[in-house]
């Protein structure tokens, strides 16, 4: 029980230094960046996926060896692989790789939540509560790849599609999951939604939540090949129990969906606080309505709806932001009791 104890004593660390100057604020994020990516890399060769991205690693020649011949074992990005082909030129040691990769996740985040959140280090809580489990213990291809996929996020309020893509392109070498943000960019640019379209998208999203579920099994089925989600995403037939969802009763689509609508409905007040405000709402809109379609495949539903639910990083802290200064304290209280909850939650899960 007491890494639950660390983790709300930290989070009470960051409201303190979220109150301080500039200067210290940043200090403290970057010390607790450097620190729970310390922690990762360190972690035990005993979790989920480790042991393959070890023997990966073990198995791979350094760079400067790599010959037309050679080729990743146990998972096919040739992106993620270049960081051990790179980490193997200085050293053959597994844990100082895993150290490798999770600095390279913390170092997106820390640009992350510097680029969108109002309150980087209470934003570094919602990550480590929401997120740090799967993506720096378990995922880490994910991981990579969903951290310089936030980066993208500017480029579509910008309009910059070039730069948008080449950064879907970078991600994509990290995870091909990233293939599911293409659309998002053509869903901000030429849908301006107000909040009646949102209601409606979430309602439609519920409808094939509950009823439509033919529909989806049928076409995920048929098209898994082609969506490059394979097998292990779905289960056919419903064999495979350990990959079915627990469909429209999960309590993160009720979780995300109240955070939505809290977002959108004071649109008026955190827009101008906010330079990224609509893509940032529409790409968390995007990641709700996939958790809620596609709810009855646990793997599919879970992996690609986080994609974009981690920009809740800056939704949440934005939120808080607007209660005044005598009702923030209380905010702050019930957002670390929230928090610390869903940390339980993530933790007693792997374990």
């Amino acid at each position: 029980m007491y890494i639950f104890y660390l983790f709300a004593l930290f989070y009470f660390f960051c409201i303190l230094f979220e109150q301080s100057n500039n200067k210290n604020k940043t200090s403290f994020l970057i010390i607790s960046c450097f620190v729970f990516a310390l922690i990762a890399g360190l972690r035990s060769i005993y979790w989920p996926d480790t042991i393959v991205y070890i023997y990966t690693f073990d198995n791979s020649p350094n760079l400067f060896e790599l010959s037309f011949d050679d080729k990743p074992t146990g998972y096919s990005e040739k992106g993620f692989w270049a960081i051990g082909l790179i980490t193997k030129l200085f050293t053959d040691n597994y844990q100082i790789y895993l150290c490798v990769v999770s600095f390279i996740i913390f170092y997106y985040i820390y640009k992350d939540l510097k680029l969108y959140s109002i309150y980087p280090l209470i934003g570094l809580c919602t990550y480590i509560s929401r997120f740090y489990y799967g993506r720096n213990f378990m995922q880490i291809r994910a991981g990579v790849c969903y951290a310089i996929l936030l980066l993208g996020i500017k480029y579509i309020q910008e309009r910059n599609w070039k730069k948008y893509f080449l950064i879907v392109f970078i991600a994509w070498l990290f995870h091909r999951s990233a293939i599911a943000a293409i659309p998002l960019y053509f869903l901000c640019t030429y849908f301006k939604l107000k909040p009646k379209h949102i209601i409606i998208a979430l309602i439609g999203a519920f409808i094939i939540g509950i009823a439509g579920q033919g529909i989806v099994h049928s076409f995920i089925e048929d098209n898994a090949s082609d969506l490059t989600i394979g097998t292990r995403y779905t289960y056919a037939g419903g064999e495979n129990r350990q990959l079915r969802g627990s469909g429209i009763l999960n309590p993160m689509i009720y979780f995300q969906t109240f955070i939505l609508l809290a977002y959108t409905f004071l649109e008026k007040r955190i827009a101008p606080l906010t330079k990224y405000y609509y893509s940032m709402r529409d790409a968390y809109l995007y990641s709700t309505l996939i958790l809620i379609c596609f709810c009855s495949y646990k793997v599919l539903s879970a992996r690609t709806s986080t994609m974009f639910a981690t920009m809740e990083i800056g939704i949440i802290p934005s939120i808080i932001y607007l209660f005044n200064k005598r009702n923030r304290t209380f905010a702050f209280f019930a957002l670390g009791i929230m928090l610390v909850a869903i940390f339980y939650m993530n933790f007693n899960s792997r374990f």
